[in-house]
Parts: structure tokens; sequence; C-alpha cells
């Protein structure tokens, strides 16, 4: 039986640990990577850029929700667009590290960092984005999650999800064979149906997808809007 409680903790270890130092490796644009991470790194700045791109098409300004913000990068981004933003994440830190960046390069009073679960976060944004997180909770918890960030938000919500294909499911079996600095935490495929069904118990729908492969980075992007 799934344990959501220790699911939450084992997570928050992980992020803090050597989740931490592998993806703070991979987020900084000048840390020596490996082949193998820096597609990851590759793939996930595709994936940053176009989600800006959608935001910035219906907002250009307002309050958005970052649903696990990892070391910063997206919420800088829209900061620095003029986006007051609200930043948590579970791994206290990350949370430290885009505080200590966003107070370097100015951006502090823009943003409020939390740390903590993003179910705990509260009120109402005019959009959110949750990027590389659904994809580590199983069905259950990505219906809940996913349907609560949903009904938090009054404009867009994009966020990312592990479409189950052969390809994706066929290399994280490989990747269990990866020398262990290799690996990351487990992902969960989740159906486009589910997906979709979350969505509606919000009251939004899908309005567009693309997919984001690059290397060892696959990813679904969605943006989705109000009925």
């Amino acid at each position: 039986m799934f344990d959501s409680v220790t699911h939450k903790i084992q997570l928050q270890s992980y992020f803090d640990g050597i989740g931490f130092e592998r993806w703070s490796a991979i987020y900084n644009g000048q840390a020596k990577l490996s082949h193998i991470r820096r597609t990851v790194r590759e793939g996930h700045e595709l994936m940053l850029n176009q989600a800006a791109s959608w935001l910035l098409e219906s907002r250009t300004s307002g309050t958005l929700l970052d649903a696990g913000c990892g070391t910063g990068l997206f919420s800088l981004m829209m900061a620095q667009r003029g986006f007051k933003v609200t930043a948590v994440d579970i791994a206290p830190r990350m949370v430290e590290a885009a505080q200590t960046t966003a107070e370097q390069i100015g951006l502090a009073d823009r943003i409020r960092f939390t740390q903590g679960d993003i179910e705990s976060v509260s009120g109402r944004f005019d959009a959110v984005v949750c990027f590389d997180v659904l994809v580590h909770y199983p069905r259950e918890s990505f219906e809940r999650l996913c349907a609560t960030l949903a009904g938090q938000c009054d404009g867009p919500f994009i966020f990312t999800y592990a479409a189950y294909n052969r390809f994706l499911a066929s290399l994280h079996w490989l990747g269990g064979w990866f020398p262990k600095n290799h690996r990351r935490a487990e992902i969960q495929m989740m159906p486009d149906s589910v997906v979709a069904g979350a969505l509606a118990v919000a009251g939004m729908r899908v309005r567009r997808t693309v997919n984001i492969n690059h290397g060892f980075y696959h990813v679904r992007l969605l943006e989705a809007a109000r009925d």
C-alpha cells in the first residue's frame, strides 16, 4: 500500500542530499557535466524557455506560484519579467540556493521563498507552474496534486509530466543499470487520460502540449486553461 507521507520524506531526503548535488550541478550552466547530464541540462533549458514563452503570451505580470522551484531558475526568470513569485520546494538546500541567487542579483523583494510540501501552499495565483515534480508521484498522489494546483490558478497552469511510451519506459529500465552517480529519483509515467481527468476536477482543460525530447531528458509540457 502506497504511503504518501513516507514517499514525501524520501523525496525530501533525496533532493536535499545527493539529488541537490546532482541537480544543482545540472542547473548551473558553469559546471562541467558528463554527456548524459549535459543532455538533461539542455533539455531542461528547452522546456523552461518554452514554458516561459507560453506564460508570457497570456500574462506579462501578476502573481505566480512556482511549485517545486528547485534552485529557482524559472522563478528568477519570471521575477525579472515583472512577476511577483511564490517559490516553494520540499528540499531546504534547494530553497536556500535559490534564495541566495535571488539576493545576489537583486530580486529577493520579488520572490517569496518557502520550504515545504507543495500541498501546504495556500492562496490563489494568476498563474501556476510545476516542472519536473509531478513526475515523481504515482497516480493517486499525482491526481490529487494536479487538481490542487489547478484549483489555485486563475490563469494558465503549466507543468510537466512523464507521458507513457515504450521508449521512455525502456530508458528508465536502462537507467536502473547505470552507475549510481548517474541515477535519479524514480519516474512515474502517467496516461494522458489521467492528466485530463485531474484537470477537469478543478474546472480546467488541456490547452496545448509539446514533447521535450533531448538526449536523456524526456517530458511532456502541458498548458491548462479554465473552461
